[in-house]
């Protein structure tokens, strides 16, 4: 007789490990179904392994400012090999801890590859288990480019790049969102030539429009080239390396790489059994809940963007519960969106132009950093922030910010948010001084007509 469950969660992931902990926290047997990598995509190759060259970058760059403080012999030099042994003792080490903490907490971890074998049952191999609700967090997979040429050797990933551990001489980056831009600077500053194919006309497209705008012009001073509007026609082989055709504005261009660098992905449906409980994909109503009953659904898997570990965690805790009994709704506009740029970029909630297409009456705000004492103690004279709110009410609806731990500020944006504060109630917090986070005030108040330090 097969082995019995309350709640079985497919995947080990951010997203799984959230709702498999939360199981027990709630008091019910629980297990975790993994193949392979504890941690999921972001831990071994995504989050972890570019937020650590994101870090290198900072640092870099740190250096280089140092020289106005009086340290007159820093020297910048990246070196790529030991970045890239680092990254592999980082991701070994939370890839164990993530597998350590499963079973430390009390969840039953399933060994081998999970999917749906019909109503309340998981197969797992040539095992099957029952199970009285199911959450999916297998995540996504990589998607190849659809131009003529996306299967040559040279045409890669962002985890194979990775996985690779060298720098290319020259690298043409496909996409200009956060991921994408933050290996272009890393690998701008370990000596590549890169160009970044936005296929937009500006970068960031899924943060407020003038963060991009800022973002790119600090931009300017890296070794990089930014083409907008840029479709990639064909990729060949050559002597030199991979001859890429473009289209720029309309103009075809041809120049030569080492590697083309892909970042797009899809929900990792394959061979997961779906069709055994009437699904064709894992499209989840407000609570989480698939069209199949006692199936949940979260993270990557469900095929909206963005595709975020922290946004996962957030599911995979609400999904375990609202499967156990409650009936509790995911709020996306809580969901923080980063860049580990330099400088940084983040947002939560709405644009200015997602917030006036929803029929709101906008009112604005923003604080230039470059008016921040500790800005320019850091060095830091490009980036803003920026509020968005509603002019009747004063309710805030987004925060977008541009600056030095611009990662690190943006939680208090989105607790704001998630407690539906208002712009004045953000113009009257008493933030620290001096930081950049206290630009959330300065910025809220010029919002509400009365700035105090912005001229």
């Amino acid at each position: 007789m097969s082995e019995s469950f309350d709640l079985i969660v497919i995947g080990g992931g951010p997203g799984g490990v959230a709702a498999a902990v939360r199981g027990v926290q709630l008091g019910v047997k629980t297990a975790i179904v993994e193949s392979t990598h504890w941690g999921g995509f972001c831990l071994n190759r995504a989050c972890v392994p570019t937020k650590l060259f994101a870090a290198t970058l900072e640092r870099s760059k740190t250096i280089q400012a140092a020289a106005k403080m009086g340290f007159s012999k820093a020297e910048a030099v990246v070196d790529p090999a030991a970045v890239f042994k680092m990254k592999d003792e980082l991701v070994a080490y939370f890839s164990m801890g993530t597998e350590g903490l499963v079973k430390a907490k009390g969840v039953t971890p399933l060994k081998g590859k999970g999917r749906l074998a019909g109503p309340g049952r998981v197969a797992v191999g040539d095992k099957l288990y029952q199970a009285k609700a199911v959450i999916v967090a297998v995540g996504a997979q990589w998607v190849r480019p659809s131009f003529p040429g996306a299967e040559l050797e040279g045409v890669v990933n962002s985890s194979q790049l990775i996985e690779e551990g060298q720098v290319p001489g020259r690298a043409l980056i496909l996409g200009a969102g956060p991921w994408a831009m933050e290996m272009a600077q890393f690998l701008g500053a370990c000596g590549s030539q890169v160009v970044v194919a936005a296929r937009e006309r500006g970068i960031l497209p899924e943060f407020d429009a003038e963060i991009g705008q800022r973002l790119r012009a600090a931009l300017k001073k890296d070794p990089l080239e930014i083409l907008s509007a840029c479709q990639v026609v064909s990729v060949s082989k050559d002597p030199a390396g991979l001859s890429a055709v473009f289209s720029v504005k309309g103009k075809q261009e041809t120049r030569r790489f080492d590697r083309v660098i892909a970042f797009d992905r899809r929900p990792d449906l394959a061979e997961l059994g779906l069709e055994t409980v009437g699904l064709e994909d894992l499209g989840v109503d407000e609570r989480l809940s698939t069209n199949a009953p006692g199936v949940w659904a979260v993270g990557d898997v469900i095929g909206k963007e963005p595709f975020l570990s922290h946004r996962a965690t957030a599911m995979g805790i609400l999904a375990a519960e609202n499967a156990l009994g409650a009936k509790r709704a995911f709020n996306p506009a809580g969901v923080p969106r980063i860049a580990y740029t330099c400088p940084q970029a983040a947002s939560v909630g709405l644009t200015e132009d997602q917030a006036e297409e929803a029929g709101y009456e906008v009112v604005t705000g923003t604080a230039a950093i470059a008016a921040s004492p500790m800005a320019m103690i850091q060095g830091a004279g490009s980036g803003v922030v920026k509020v968005v709110g509603e002019k009747r009410y004063g309710e805030l609806l987004g925060v977008h910010i541009l600056a030095p731990f611009a990662t690190e500020i943006i939680g208090a944006a989105a607790l704001a948010i998630q407690m539906e504060a208002t712009l004045e109630d953000l113009a009257r917090a008493v933030l620290p001084h001096p930081t950049i986070a206290e630009s959330l005030s300065d910025a809220a108040r010029e919002a509400l007509g009365w700035a105090i330090y912005i001229p």
